[in-house]
């Protein structure tokens, strides 16, 4: 008599198996027979709790970003803030955090022409988003400062991981981290506002700066 298995440990297990496949080979490594082959079940006992291969993606898409943001949120409750420390489990520095930016580059390239996965997307981008702003509100930032800020370190470190992605030898942990200290040293530096008449001024620094490194 075979084993029961509980909706919610399939559901992980068959995402967990599809984000590996995905990592090694894209998403069209993506097959009932590969899943089935790589679990050691039967493609039926799959299609019982994902009748198509999208629902397979999308419920890949939503493990692998609830995974990342869980594991960057885990810190001891008893360690200070350390924005350049938090911001740098980000990028794709060690083989699982490289795995899930493969995964996720290449459902950003899916979600072009999948509505569904373009609805996911943003809010994966707001989510990400949202987070960062609240890492630089704890660190001291004025709350119209840390959100700004906060889409642009956004930016930045995307077009960190692609690149590591894509040339790990050029760069390497060490050229991420020192081009996310460049970026936040940037970010923490006054900005010009405009005045009225055109005059540009210097807002004031954050109350507290984040921490270099």
């Amino acid at each position: 008599m075979p084993i029961p298995i509980d909706r919610a440990q399939r559901t992980v297990e068959v995402a967990q198996v599809a984000a590996q496949l995905i990592a090694q080979g894209g998403l069209e490594a993506v097959t009932f027979r590969n899943l089935a082959a790589v679990i050691g079940c039967s493609t039926t006992a799959i299609s019982h709790y994902f009748p198509t291969r999208n629902d397979v993606l999308l419920a890949t898409y939503s493990h692998v970003a609830d995974r990342a943001r869980r594991q960057r949120q885990a810190r001891p409750a008893d360690t200070g803030i350390d924005v350049a420390a938090q911001l740098q489990q980000i990028l794709p520095i060690g083989s699982d955090k490289s795995d899930d930016w493969k995964v996720w580059l290449c459902f950003w390239t899916a979600a072009l022409f999948d509505p569904r996965l373009a609805d996911l997307q943003k809010t994966g981008n707001a989510a990400t988003r949202d987070e960062i702003t609240q890492l630089l509100r704890a660190a001291g930032w004025p709350a119209a400062q840390a959100r700004q800020r906060a889409a642009h370190l956004m930016t930045t470190l995307y077009g960190i991981a692609i690149q590591a992605i894509f040339d790990p030898q050029a760069w390497t942990p060490r050229q991420q981290h020192d081009a996310l200290q460049d970026a936040l040293q940037r970010a923490a530096a006054p900005a010009p506002a405009r005045k009225r008449g055109g005059a540009a001024a210097l807002r004031p620094p954050p109350a507290r700066r984040p921490a270099p490194g």
